[in-house]
């Protein structure tokens, strides 16, 4: 028996993507998905990508840390980071050669990790991806496969967090380690010092009329002034005003770079141009990802703004601020917008959830809707037809039950591909609406759709990502009670920030448990039954290579937009810092376009509560800081000759 994904009238709901409260720290983003990402062979070496920059430009300085690179670079040792102690003392030059980090009690228990669900494969003989030292934290940390000081970077860690390592094809018996085993490894990773060559110099400060001085003189010498009405700017200066270099500022920018071709519904993958040396601002031309459209911000036909730049500043309320000034006015005359640049912590931060995102990749208000009208995928014609692969499984580490996925070929283009989840909800009913689902294992075709998500191909092939509850309609996070994220202090899985760590490197492979069971079982099911469960549910092989060309494309589509292949992803962790995040005194001063210095030198002249920046260990929270935000821009930027406008 066949069943259809037709939807019930969807109620109207709108997702408050503002009011989402995240769990602790990177990993917290990524446990959520359950798809995630494929073994990725050949990939541990990271190669630099150049960003272009404009070659009217001036190039006589060389971006800090690898002077023969013109653009952000991971794979050299130029990373800077703030913060963590020291667990074992490092003193190095150039490879790790200080004390051995699986000494302490915490490395103890890391290597204990790491034999259970690692040494399995990489040891000899076998040595799986050329790794045969994985209780070597010397080999380890010269290989490149830990980065001291920096779980994020660390390719151990990411592997791990994105449900890569052990693969689903690891031999029986080997243990995936828990979350609370990733998070000892990434403590254990975060504590270790940083080595000699990770450091790197600050860039030089840019004021804010230094900024707005290079947009203008950027959009006014366009060939055709036509483009300027379709330019905007997006800015790392935030960061690197407060000292970040090195992997730290090419985090910004790769997280820009992914962030900004996954909201896009343009054909083609787009990498953006530095206008500056120093590669602290970017040019976007609206068209090249979709912008130029009207958007319908909760997908019900209704037309919210005239475009998505301008959904975008609603999106990051406080943080679009207009100037007034000589070259302020100019730069808004040419570009037609009162705000025509933002910084890039603040777009990941509000374009990568709720109603923004799903408006910006034209997300409908149901999801059937959306494969209708956007994906071009009739899904009920296609499971009548036999023209699904499907896989299921029970403990999917984010699923309680047990839980399918289908996936259908995309007509949004050649190889596009629409992965569908039917979560179960224990045959309960009670977290999907009274849609009761008892298990796959009993009836591998009957089930009906009880809520799940959805990870599809955008039109430049990167992926995309919907939640849904029973009826189709749309959602900023995933119903509790089919699926949940461990590691959330509310257990939510959150559409879009939620997904982008664990399929940073495409879909998850996972091992079908339904054929094998009907197979074993044959005479508990019916002939029709058995031979519907035999075309759905392919074999490992088949199901296997279907997931790796789906994840190529996806990880193809990152290299094209200027990301290094087999970078971790650098959404998560931007992400949760703005979030997150407690703001010290340099990085509030560096997104108040000033020096610390100057942010310490006027702190008595604004809001009472950024006094709490001061002193060893101070910091304020990013709620309290976006409440002054703009005030303390006004009183700090009161000698600038271009003002933020609308001071209280």
């Amino acid at each position: 028996m066949k069943q259809a994904l037709s939807p019930e009238t969807p109620a109207r709901v709108r997702a408050q993507f503002r009011a989402i409260t995240l769990g602790i720290g990177a990993s917290a983003l990524a446990m959520a998905c359950s798809f995630g990402a494929i073994d990725d062979k050949g990939t541990d070496s990271i190669n630099p990508v150049n960003l272009p920059t404009d070659p009217a430009a001036p190039t006589d300085k060389a971006p800090v840390g690898d002077s023969t690179v013109a653009g952000p670079t991971t794979a050299g040792p130029t990373t800077s980071r703030a913060g963590g102690q020291t667990a074992q003392p490092m003193t190095t030059t150039g490879g790790y050669n200080g004390d051995d980090p699986f000494a302490s009690p915490i490395g103890q228990e890391v290597k204990g990790i790491l034999t259970a669900s690692c040494t399995g494969c990489h040891v000899a003989p076998s040595k799986s991806g050329d790794i045969d030292y994985m209780l070597d934290a010397k080999a380890l940390i010269d290989n490149q496969k830990i980065v001291p000081g920096n779980k994020e970077d660390s390719r151990i860690y990411s592997r791990m967090v994105g449900g890569q390592m052990p693969p689903a094809q690891a031999a029986a018996g080997v243990p995936r380690p828990s979350f609370s085993q990733i998070d000892l490894v990434g403590q254990w990773i975060d504590e270790m010092q940083p080595l000699a060559t990770e450091l790197c110099d600050a860039l030089p400060f840019a004021d804010i009329d230094s900024q707005i001085s290079a947009m203008n003189n950027d959009v006014i010498n366009f060939d055709d002034q036509n483009d300027a009405q379709f330019t905007r700017y997006i800015t790392v200066s935030y960061n690197s005003n407060a000292g970040g270099c090195g992997r730290e500022l090419d985090r910004q920018r790769f997280a820009l770079l992914k962030t900004i071709n996954s909201v896009s519904t343009d054909p083609v993958v787009h990498q953006l141009q530095a206008i500056d040396a120093n590669k602290t601002i970017y040019r976007v031309d609206i068209r090249d990802f979709g912008w130029d459209r009207t958007i319908d911000l909760l997908g019900d036909g209704t037309v919210t703004f005239t475009d998505g730049w301008n959904a975008i500043l609603d999106g990051v309320g406080p943080y679009a601020v207009e100037y007034a000034g000589t070259q302020a006015d100019s730069l808004k005359k040419a570009t037609a917008t009162n705000v025509p640049f933002i910084s890039a912590n603040a777009f990941i931060q509000f374009a990568d959830q709720g109603d923004l995102y799903y408006s910006l990749i034209n997300g409908k208000k149901s999801l059937f809707d959306f494969e209708k009208d956007v994906l071009r995928i009739d899904t009920t014609a296609e499971l009548a037809a036999n023209r699904v692969m499907r896989g299921g499984f029970q403990n999917s580490g984010v699923s309680k039950q047990d839980r399918v996925l289908n996936r259908f070929d995309s007509g949004v283009g050649p190889g596009t591909n629409y992965w569908l989840s039917f979560d179960f909800d224990g045959g309960g009913g009670k977290g999907a609406e009274n849609v009761a689902n008892e298990s796959v294992f009993v009836d591998p075709l009957g089930f009906a759709f009880a809520g799940g998500e959805a990870i599809f191909s955008l039109p430049n092939g990167l992926q995309g990502y919907y939640v849904a509850k029973f009826d189709g309609t749309r959602l900023a996070d995933a119903p509790i009670g089919v699926v949940v994220d461990p590691s959330q202090n509310n257990g939510n899985v959150v559409n879009g920030a939620s997904c982008n760590s664990c399929h940073n490197a495409g879909m998850i492979s996972f091992r079908d448990q339904v054929r094998q069971y009907v197979i074993d079982n044959k005479v508990e099911f019916d002939n029709q039954t058995f031979e519907d469960v035999m075309a759905d549910y392919p074999d490992a092989t088949q199901f296997q290579a279907a997931m790796d060309a789906d994840s190529k494309m996806h990880t193809d589509a990152l290299v094209r937009a200027g990301l290094p292949k087999g970078l971790p992803d650098p959404i998560s962790r931007v992400f949760s810092d703005f979030q997150l995040g407690n703001l010290t005194l340099k990085y509030a001063a560096g997104e108040l376009n000033v020096t610390p210095d100057v942010l310490k030198k006027n702190i008595n002249s604004l809001d009472p509560s950024l006094q709490a920046i001061l002193g060893k260990d101070g910091y304020v929270d990013r709620d309290v800081f976006t409440n002054v935000f703009l005030a303390s821009l006004c009183t700090l930027g009161a000698v600038n000759e271009n003002q933020p406008v609308g001071c209280p």
